[in-house]
């Protein structure tokens, strides 16, 4: 009918309305997370971040930028050619985040950090037994989400540095004693397209600053027990040990005796204390007395009874009479 408009152009316009609404709200949706994710990372350090820190805490370093270097092997050829290249294989390292298992014993759930020489090798088994972890349920690397959660850097960019940000406050440093031996160290900035080298001293001032007393420096390839930062461990005293073993020597402890009263002075003294010396004396001058008089008919020792009974008889005549 020549009244009636065709219905293409109609169906047409409805469906490019519903597309637009329907993408509307697929971007909406994907938004959020995005910036629900954003909110998350928003105290993340990052390279700018993490160099104005070294600046502040007055760490001495240089860095500098190359292509991206996931993997050592990558990170040595893009070293070549640069200042940094007379420390390939003396200072670069390797990093290796670890978590204890749920069955791990008294470190069940810890984190640890274990960053060493590219040539020294590091046998999580071995490590596990001397930290004290339970051998069936050794360390093990720690899954994405918590790789993510915690450190928030790229794979292939993990690094000490990461010990500055707030998420790896529960994170304990292992570091490869070797490295104290290095002229510089070289690590990733946050990411791995840029390359910072320090001296060790100077990675000990950062980590001073940045994490004290959750870091050590320790022989990766020995076989003695670790204690782990933080006071936990085969190798460390639990905080309430040394109280205790304080209490155990006090109760084994022989008792110092009591110190005598202080004498009183003679004016405090009672009247009875200088009378009772002289009654006293008198007794024994009395008995010395008798004992000379008698020497002739009793000569002590004498061994039979009696003679205790007549002595006193005789000194009490002797000096009172009937």
């Amino acid at each position: 009918n020549v009244g009636q408009q065709p219905l293409e152009p109609l169906l047409s316009s409805s469906m490019l309305l519903l597309s637009r609404r329907a993408l509307h709200r697929s971007s909406s949706a994907q938004l959020l997370p995005i910036a629900a994710a954003r909110k998350m990372h928003s105290k993340t350090l990052d390279r700018e971040g993490l160099l104005a820190k070294l600046a502040e805490w007055k760490v001495e370093q240089e860095t500098l930028q190359h292509a991206l270097s996931p993997t050592c092997e990558i990170h040595s050829a893009n070293l070549k050619g640069t200042p940094f290249e007379k420390y390939i294989g003396k200072g670069q390292a390797k990093n290796l985040f670890f978590k204890v298992p749920s069955g791990g014993g008294a470190l069940k759930n810890k984190l640890f950090l274990v960053c060493a020489l590219v040539e020294t090798a590091v046998d999580n088994k071995s490590l596990s037994t001397r930290l004290g972890i339970k051998a069936s349920a050794p360390l093990r690397l720690a899954a994405d989400d918590v790789f993510d959660k915690v450190l928030q850097i790229p794979k292939g960019s993990v690094n000490p540095f990461v010990m500055a940000q707030e998420t790896c406050s529960e994170v304990s440093l292992l570091l490869d004693d070797n490295f104290l031996r290095c002229e510089k160290l070289l690590f990733h900035p946050m990411q791995s397209d840029y390359t910072t080298a320090l001296s060790p001293d100077a990675l000990q001032t950062f980590l001073e600053a940045a994490a004290p007393g959750r870091y050590a420096f320790v022989d990766l390839g020995g076989a003695d027990p670790i204690a782990a930062p933080g006071g936990t461990g085969p190798g460390s005293t639990p905080p309430e040990a040394p109280k205790k073993q304080e209490k155990e020597k006090e109760k084994k402890a022989p008792k110092a005796m009591a110190a005598p009263p202080e004498s009183k002075g003679a004016e405090e003294a009672p009247a009875t204390t200088t009378a009772a010396p002289t009654i006293a004396a008198k007794a024994a001058a009395t008995v010395a007395a008798t004992t000379n008089r008698t020497a002739g008919w009793y000569v002590p020792p004498w061994s039979e009874t009696g003679a205790t009974t007549y002595k006193q008889h005789k000194a009490h005549l002797e000096s009172y009479g009937l």
